[in-house]
Parts: structure tokens; sequence; C-alpha cells
């Protein structure tokens, strides 16, 4: 096939026609020597948006996490993360290996922690156990299907923070596709964190690129960071360009593409041989779990790309599909059809 409707991620979303131009005209300096203009406009617009002392780009989201956790601690600390959050699952493993930090993890509901159990693992003051360093959530939440954690959550995980004296980093990957659901002011999110990432590669179509917000003396640690990890880029410019460009014209964007995760949605739920692997679609993320028992995930995955409709397979059961800006109602039809083909052949 010619073209593929393209389910797998919203990180498969190509620059716009306005980013490949505002990337040949940047202003350049040398960000790694703080002189780069576009990249500090980034910054300063972010800075502005959450509410936030600092701002700084980076490479990647992961890279962003990585070091936010890295400057919040030092090695030996403890963090506590729920079990099924991207940066304890999806990011290799990077928070042993880069702040060298250990993980109390715990389960949730959709992305919240009971506080009764976070109150419980929260460690005391003593030589013979780590010092809890930092707690992490996570908005969207990624596993449980793009769920959207109710703000005065974030606002009680934050009072909870400030009450032990543990800072909260909140990966907010595809925050953009949350508020334009919630149409809370985005500083009411920088505000129940000490610490903020943003990608700018998922639905903002960026080709690269993610900010991590916080205050002065946080952000002058994560820089540190970033040159450990080799992200301290020079005319980041020509990058950091697309994203000025994907806060004017990509928010607007990102209702149609949780609209069509639900019209997708909808078109799931009568199937047989599989069902919705949760409970509701907030915004762009949709898990099916095959349940037909001739079939798995990774066969389903097959046989849709042979009807040129690209999914990703989780396991040997879930199937994700995540909607994004090069996609359309037609693509929804033409994966809902191919999955009814395929589960009824």
């Amino acid at each position: 096939m010619s073209k593929y409707s393209d389910f797998r991620s919203d990180t498969v979303s190509k620059p716009t026609a306005r980013m490949y131009d505002a990337m040949q005209k940047a202003r350049l300096g040398d960000d790694a020597h703080g002189d780069d203009p576009t990249t500090q406009e980034l910054e300063r617009h972010f800075q502005n948006l959450f509410g936030k002392e600092a701002a700084l780009f980076f490479p990647s989201g992961t890279m962003a996490n990585q070091a936010a956790v890295a400057a919040h601690t030092v090695p030996g600390e403890e963090i506590i993360v729920d079990d099924s959050s991207h940066i304890f699952q999806l990011e290799g493993g990077g928070l042993s290996r880069i702040a060298g930090v250990q993980t109390r993890t715990l389960a949730s509901s959709r992305g919240q922690l009971d506080f009764g159990h976070l109150a419980q693992a929260m460690r005391g003051i003593s030589v013979h156990m780590p010092r809890t360093g930092l707690i992490c959530s996570e908005q969207s939440h990624l596993l449980s299907g793009g769920t959207i954690l109710p703000i005065d959550y974030l606002q009680e995980l934050h009072a909870f923070g400030l009450n032990r004296g543990v800072p909260i980093h909140l990966d907010g990957a595809r925050l953009f596709n949350v508020q334009v659901e919630t149409e809370l002011p985005f500083s009411d999110y920088g505000d129940v964190c000490d610490s903020l990432m943003i990608s700018l590669s998922k639905g903002l179509s960026c080709p690269v690129g993610a900010i991590l917000l916080g205050d002065g003396a946080f952000i002058e640690r994560a820089r540190r960071v970033r040159k450990w990890m080799g992200g301290s880029l020079h005319q980041a410019g020509v990058l950091a360009a697309c994203g000025l460009v994907a806060l004017d014209e990509m928010p607007q964007r990102l209702a149609l593409d949780n609209a069509l995760c639900r019209q997708l949605g909808g078109m799931v739920l009568g199937l047989q041989g599989a069902r919705m692997a949760q409970e509701t679609i907030d915004t762009n993320i949709l898990f099916l779990e095959i349940t037909q028992p001739d079939l798995d995930a990774p066969m389903v995955e097959a046989a849709l790309a042979d009807c040129g409709v690209l999914a990703l397979a989780l396991g040997d059961r879930l199937l994700r599909f995540v909607t994004h800006r090069h996609l359309s109602s037609s693509d929804v039809e033409r994966a809902g059809s191919s999955l009814n083909s395929i589960l009824n052949a």
C-alpha cells in the first residue's frame, strides 16, 4: 500500500510546513554557551505559560525526565513512582543508571496513588534506610490509556509533598492533550509540581524536543546533568524554532486527535474478539485487549499492517492505537473495519 494509517504513536507525526520554514529561518547562536536566541525564546514562552521560574530545552522527553530525577536527588536516595509509569517502565532503566536512585513502586488506580499507601511508603530518617527524595506522577497516564489525572488529585499530591519536604516531578509528555479537554490554565499544572516535563515531539508534532520546567536552582542543576548526558546542543534553535510554531498552530488540533480516538473506541465497542482495556478514552490513546483465542496481539498487528493500518502490540494481548494530526476520520474507519474483518475471519 502506498499510504498507511499509522496509529503506532503520535511520535510518528512530522513537522508542519511552517516548522520546516521556521527551521530554515531560525536565528541561531550556541546554546551550549547560552546564547542561542531561538532556544531562549522557546524557554521563555514555556516559563510564562506554566508560571515557572526557568525552563530548559532537551532533545527528548526521556532525557528531560531522567535529568529531572538526577537534579532533584543524590545517588542512593529513593524515589516513589507508580508501577506502570513511563519513567519506570519505558525509559530503559535510566533511574538507576543515570541518577543512581532506587525506586519504590506503588500500584495506582489510573495513575493515581493511594495516599494511605503513599504515606506508608515514605522513609523515616535513619542511617539504615535511603531517604525519600522525590515522588513522580504522569499526566496523561500512558499505560492507563491516556487517562487524565484530576487537578484536585494533583493538588493534594503536591500538598502531600510540601508537607513532607519531598518534591513532585510531573511527567507531562502529553499534557497539551489533557489541557484541551480540561480547559484549565496551563499555570494550574505548573502550580501542582516542583518540576514538569513537556514533550514537543508527540501531538505537538515537532521532530524532536522537550522542555523541562522548575525553579532557577533546579534548572541549573538539570543543565549540568544535561551536559553529562550529551544533551548540551549548539545551534539548538533549528529545533527550538519548531516548538515556537507548535505553540501557535498545534494546540487547537489536539481536540480533534482526542475526538478521533473516541471515534475509534466507539467502533471497537461491538467487536467480537477484542475489548477496550481501559475504562474511558480521555485523550488520544486506546488500548485493546485481544480476546479471540485463536489470535494474539502480534498476529493482529501483522494482519492490520497487511490492510494498511499500523498499530503497536505490547505483549501477547494488548494492542495500542494513538491518534495524531496525520490521521482523519477515514483512517479511523479503515482501522475499525480492518479489525472487524481480522477478528471475524
